[in-house]
């Protein structure tokens, strides 16, 4: 919320705005009960959201307030102002030393002065069992004065003092808090060693902090900062600070030795209280950077001793208790997680398996062609991969060098090195994969089949789980467990949702020989460290105990993430785990958006038609006067026909079924329209357009067809009418224990049996009859390559090849005389074509790239269409968003949040 001047919260009022952040925004206002301007805080609502952590915030906000410390913000008042918690302190005049280091480093003697400041207001703030955990130059501000006030104990950690003897008073631990999405618990550069690895922190956890501001303050470096987050953490484990003087500066002896007694990656190495800290600041006080020639006299060398005689005493009884020290067990692990910016929306993500790395398809800026993104975790930037165009479904390799994907009908291979490219398979529209640790790739490369095996050299391809389960008849988002021979998968119906309640997570082994059902689930399974992830009915990631040996889940689901991206048309939820538990995923569904667009020829937008959504497949009436697009409810998870009236600027809902229904198709005369359902098994149901009658079903596949030949899954795709409405061509897509594919069959617009129009021999869809009704364009695969063909209609006869070096999505002018398609590069091609006595084509020519969504389920088949003159071109023209959501990276997600 943003808060304009004079108005009231509680007895403050606001005057102007001072500045925002993570957390919260600040405002100057006014207490007219004591007649003093004061700074408030509005904290975000999500610290309402769990009960326990808004108790938490109000006694940390208490105990700071205690505090009393010159060195530390005063704070005077917490409340609550329309459900969002509110913090009052005094109110300062100065900057924040990051302004001041980014102008230049600090002298040496200014530096200790600051430093015994932060280091008492330190220590003040542990005699109350309060660590800070993000010291950094961003929450130290220097008042006009000189004085120095640590700011933001918004993350600090009440724990129990080091000493039992401590004569300052201890908080009890409270319950943990729930993290915000987003939020860095800690800022790496200035991460003790202990956070970086998610263990406990204590007082010596700030002094560490400490020491890498002093090391700034003095060089003008940032101590532990490298190219990326994951860089800068691995930097504070493994990496000392450079020398001072490499970075061109002069720094007495004695500080030098204090600020990398501060940074000593061991806690038991570093000064054990900040109190100690601050005595040994103080009595460097005096000492300048002139003063290097002194370091051999008697006056220097009894200051040193005097500072480290009580520090070495201080180590010594250390040293005492060091064997019991090291024998107490490790701290539990701590939750941590923070987000990374990508470049445009994310449709897939899959993370390496030691966490480092992620792979994740998103849109090419300038194309819109979605490509495949590697980027280390906490990278301010991407790597595309060239030649990756339609990329979907990434995993990687076991040895995280390569990443295998989907596009064009084919699983490939790239090195994530070289770029080198390697096809492994031939797949329709593929639903997932996994490489195992075996170097066997799993993958489903249909939606309505089984899972298939694969060398990761592409030998030896084979069906998996065609013998199992023969009511889910599909299979799909195969996980491998480490072993390389068992896996997790999901096993699946279309329909109702009381058909797809039989739908769950099953266990099985590349042998084929096992089928354990785990837990009911319409989504992808993750696994890490003895869990099994998966996303529930809430869109809420969830994990429970999982015994791979034994297959059996132990206890109750645990909530993991409130909030989950869902993708309802192919059951996919946007995360992935990492072996080591670290956790990527997105809160939304970052389905890419698109808008349907007119271009002229060129490719001069002329107007849009509709609102923004996430919508497929948009059809032309036969006037050009209305549209049918499918629209996904995401939040409903549901998807249907819609239609759009272009001429009055409507849309209307034309089907309700809860289950799918999509890819409308208008009759010849305008009158009715077919469209794909799968409600009760996919079919083919028709309905008048004006929508006043009930709709009828066509035709509904299941079991075995005679007709077309035996299959283990059928899904039917309503493609074009015939001249006199009699007939429609539908794609049927198959998939059987060893073959995959999709023929052109007929049905009756009456209602009956289907016919097989076209041979199985290859892949065939979007079958488009001529104007005339004696031709019938379609794109098949079967040089191996997606090409458009013409054959004859309504008995299919000979065969001629329209496309020039790939094509799909064929579409004809109203007259017969051109066909439109799809280049594997989006452009949109227009051919010239003779009907006349015999069939006859001239070269494509080029109109324009058409930028168009690219599909994301197998039902997808047109992203255009062209009105009856072939003047103009309706586009669903993806949608660049202005901010693309960032993708969240939790590490020890099973552990409790950072408290």
């Amino acid at each position: 919320m943003l808060l304009a001047a004079g108005t009231k919260v509680g007895p403050y009022e606001i005057q102007a705005p001072v500045g925002a952040g993570g957390m919260g925004e600040v405002y100057r206002a006014f207490d007219a009960r004591l007649g003093r301007d004061v700074a408030l805080k509005i904290l975000p609502p999500s610290f309402t959201i769990e009960p326990h952590r808004l108790e938490r915030f109000e006694q940390e906000a208490r105990a700071v307030a205690a505090l009393s410390h010159p060195n530390i913000l005063a704070v005077f008042d917490i409340g609550q102002y329309q459900g969002s918690p509110f913090l009052v302190s005094e109110l300062l005049e100065g900057e924040n030393l990051r302004a001041i280091l980014d102008r230049s480093p600090l002298p040496q003697r200014k530096t200790i002065e600051y430093g015994v400041q932060i280091a008492q207001g330190l220590a003040a703030a542990h005699d109350k069992g309060i660590v800070h955990r993000d010291l950094k130059p961003e929450n130290i501000f220097v008042i006009k004065d000189g004085r120095i006030k640590i700011l933001d104990f918004g993350l600090a950690k009440l724990v129990q003092t080091l000493s039992e003897e401590s004569e300052g008073a201890t908080l009890a631990a409270l319950p943990p808090a729930v993290t915000a999405a987003g939020v860095v618990l800690g800022t790496p550069g200035y991460m003790a060693p202990e956070q970086v690895r998610g263990q406990g922190s204590d007082a010596r956890t700030d002094i560490f902090a400490f020491g890498a501001v002093l090391y700034e303050m003095l060089s003008g470096v940032r101590t532990f900062r490298r190219e990326t987050a994951a860089e800068s953490m691995t930097a504070v484990l493994k990496e000392d600070p450079a020398e001072f003087s490499d970075a061109g500066c002069l720094v007495s002896p004695a500080l030098d030795r204090i600020v990398r007694r501060c940074l000593e990656k061991s806690p038991e190495q570093r000064f054990q209280s900040a109190r100690d800290l601050s005595f040994a600041l103080s009595a460097l006080s005096g000492t300048d950077a002139s003063g290097f020639a002194k370091e051999s006299s008697t006056p220097f060398r009894w200051r040193s001793l005097r500072v480290w005689v009580p520090v070495a005493l201080t180590l010594g009884m250390l040293a005492a208790v060091t064997w019991f020290v090291a024998r107490r067990p490790a701290e539990t692990p701590v939750r941590m997680q923070f987000s990374i910016p990508v470049p445009g929306e994310v449709s897939h993500l899959a993370i390496s398996r030691d966490g480092r790395m992620l792979a994740f398809v998103s849109p090419d800026d300038k194309s819109g062609i979605p490509m495949l993104f590697v980027e280390r975790v906490g990278s301010p930037a991407a790597t595309e991969l060239a030649h990756t165009e339609g990329a979907s479904y990434p995993f990687w390799s076991p040895d995280d060098a390569a990443v295998a994907f989907f596009a064009n009908s084919k699983l490939e291979r790239v090195s994530v090195s070289d770029g080198s490219l390697q096809t492994v398979a031939r797949v329709n529209f593929a639903r997932g994969g996994s490489w195992g640790s075996r170097n066997i790739i799993l993958y489903t490369p249909d939606p309505g089949g089984p899972i298939w095996r694969v060398n990761a050299d592409g030998s030896n391809a084979a069906p998996v789980t065609d013998k199992l389960l023969g009511k889910l008849s599909s299979h799909r988002w195969p996980l491998f467990l480490p072993d390389g021979e068992h896996f997790l998968f999901l096993a699946a119906n279309f329909g109702t949702p009381e058909e797809n309640a039989a739908s769950a997570i099953y266990l099985s082994s590349v042998s084929g020989k096992e089928n354990t059902k785990l837990v009911p689930a319409m989504s992808n399974p993750g696994y890490a460290a003895g869990y099994l992830f998966y996303v529930d009915q809430q869109k809420a990631l969830r994990a429970t105990a999982f015994d791979p040996q034994k297959g059996t889940l132990v206890g109750d689901p645990r909530l993991v993430i409130e909030t989950i991206g869902y993708q309802p048309s192919v059951y996919w939820g946007t995360f992935a785990v990492a072996e080591n538990g670290t956790i990527v995923y997105s809160s939304v569904a970052q389905a890419a958006e698109s808008i349907l667009t007119w271009y002229d020829r060129s490719g001069t937008e002329l107007g849009r038609v509709g609102e923004p959504a996430v919508q497929a497949n948009p059809s032309l009436s036969p006037d050009d006067r209305r549209v049918t697009v499918d629209i996904t409810d995401l939040k409903a998870n549901n998807l249907d026909v819609w239609i759009e009236d272009i001429s009055k600027g409507t849309s209307t809902r034309f089907t309700f079924d809860p289950a799918e229904e999509t890819t409308g198709v208008w009759s010849r005369d305008g009158k009715a329209i077919a469209f794909r359902s799968v409600a009760k098994g996919s079919g083919v149901n028709l309905k008048n357009a004006d929508g006043l009658e009930p709709e009828k079903t066509l035709v509904k596949v299941g079991g075995v067809l005679k007709e077309v030949g035996n299959a283990d899954s059928y899904d039917l795709i309503p493609n074009s009418w015939s001249q006199d409405n009699s007939q429609i061509l539908c794609a049927l897509q198959t998939s059987t224990s060893d073959s995959r594919g999709s023929v052109i069959v007929l049905i009756p617009a009456s209602g009956g049996k289907l016919t097989k129009f076209l041979p199985s021999d290859s892949s065939k869809t979007n079958a488009q009859i001529s104007p005339d009704g004696k031709w019938v364009a379609y794109a098949s695969n079967e040089s191996g390559d997606w090409e458009i063909y013409v054959t004859t209609f309504p008995a299919a006869a000979g065969k001629w090849q329209v496309s020039r070096g790939g094509g799909t999505e064929p579409r004809w002018r109203g007259d017969g005389r051109e066909i439109f398609y799809l280049a594997s590069t989006e452009t949109l091609m227009a051919v010239p074509v003779e009907t006349a006595r015999t069939f006859s084509s001239g070269a494509p020519a080029p109109l324009f790239q058409v930028r168009a969504r690219a599909p994301i389920s197998s039902t997808d088949l047109f992203t255009y269409d062209v009105t009856k003159d072939g003047k103009r071109v309706l586009v669903n023209r993806y949608l660049k968003p202005d901010h693309p959501a960032p993708l969240t990276i939790v590490q020890h997600a099973l552990a409790d949040p950072a408290r």
